[in-house]
């Protein structure tokens, strides 16, 4: 027993290092943070944070949430062909390459995959056929398990400032969430679907075998503040994921093929759901626009005075020692004519009004740590239209 433990342990530790889709990434996870990086440099003359934190993201998170599925699927015995595998993981790299977040998500592949079962007569994807319906549903709910658990730990956290311009002309601020999550899961192949591609070697029965799931999440938030727009979004991630389960309990219960149908339809709602939160979203008066409110702030940066004096983005700094400002510009100078000490009423998106003080000195006129809604700082910046 104790053998046979550690060969599983071996064979699930090669399968992880040995993925491309762990390395790709990895890659593209690191280029992200390099475009997201210059960007708030362009915009906001600053990064909010290091190029680390996202690699960091995609990694950590997901690994963790990864091991909780992969119990799940090992206790009910997930076994798909080495041929489904291949098949999961080259669609999978081929999505992950093209370096938009939002494509990634495990239910196009396996649509993708169902559709050559049903359209496509060959002998190579016979592995395909080969995999119970159930097992392909379960795969669908666990990715959505994944995601709706990452999306309510993590949707939240690292958000990047952004600008988007409104149909006035009009600088509108907002948030971006654009996260990869990679999910390792561990599934069980046939020891003989296996030797069909390496018949020199002998595998144990079943194999423990590691399958990556990219998920991709991309918003910006504009609208409303992210606490309030993710309740939609957790919403529609949990509907697809009911969904998903009452196609597996189907396909389980009355061993029907015809089950595996539901795929494209879980797909549909899937997209309907986020397009309708964001088109929700870009319907409201944004939340980050300067105004009757004040100067509105988009971010604060980490240890600066900023973020000790308990700013916080979608507040708005109303007045600066009893003087009225409406513009970042209008903000630096009114610290500077009220030398040495700050005293800032804050009013937050329901127009309640707090204070924060703090002494000021002079190096804090560029060092304060505020991302406001402005101007970008480089004018040759493209910036978007709110649609």
């Amino acid at each position: 027993m104790g053998v046979e433990l550690l060969d599983g342990i071996g064979w699930t530790a090669i399968s992880f290092f040995v993925s491309p889709i762990l390395w790709l990434a990895i890659l593209v996870s690191f280029l992200l943070s390099m475009r997201r990086v210059k960007r708030e440099r362009n915009l906001f003359r600053s990064r909010t944070r290091s190029k680390r934190t996202d690699v960091f993201e995609t990694l950590v998170p997901g690994l963790v949430v990864g091991l909780v599925l992969s119990v799940i699927s090992l206790s009910l015995k997930l076994t798909v062909s080495s041929e489904f595998l291949m098949a999961f993981t080259v669609l999978t790299f081929l999505i992950l390459l093209t370096g938009v977040v939002r494509f990634n998500l495990p239910l196009w592949p396996l649509v993708v995959m169902a559709g050559l079962t049903w359209f496509v007569a060959d002998d190579r994807i016979d592995g395909l056929s080969e995999v119970s319906v159930t097992h392909w549903l379960l795969l669908a709910v666990l990715s959505l398990a994944a995601e709706l658990m990452l999306l309510v730990w993590r949707g939240k956290k690292n958000l990047s400032p952004s600008l988007v311009l409104s149909k006035r002309g009009r600088y509108i601020g907002g948030l971006a969430s654009n996260k990869l999550w990679l999910i390792p899961l561990v599934v069980l192949v046939p020891g003989s679907s296996l030797e069909q591609w390496i018949p020199q070697w002998t595998f144990p029965e079943f194999v423990p075998v590691v399958v990556f799931l990219p998920i991709g999440f991309s918003f910006l938030f504009t609208g409303q503040l992210p606490a309030q727009l993710m309740r939609p979004l957790v919403q529609g991630r949990l509907i697809s994921f009911l969904s998903a389960v009452v196609l597996a309990l189907g396909a389980f219960l009355t061993e029907q093929a015809a089950w595996l149908y539901g795929l494209p339809a879980l797909l549909l709602v899937h997209i309907v759901l986020h397009q309708r939160t964001k088109r929700w979203n870009r319907s409201q008066t944004p939340v980050f626009l300067n105004g009757k409110r004040g100067v509105v702030i988009l971010g604060t940066l980490p240890e600066k005075p900023a973020s000790e004096m308990g700013l916080v983005p979608g507040e708005a700094i109303y007045k600066v020692n009893g003087e009225f400002v409406e513009s970042e510009k209008a903000f630096y100078e009114a610290i500077q004519r009220h030398k040495p000490y700050l005293r800032l009423e804050v009013m937050n998106h329901n127009g309640d009004v707090r204070f924060a003080q703090r002494a000021f000195y002079e190096q804090d006129h560029h060092d304060l740590g505020i991302v406001f809604v402005s101007e970008p700082g480089n004018k040759r910046t493209k910036i978007r239209m709110l649609q």
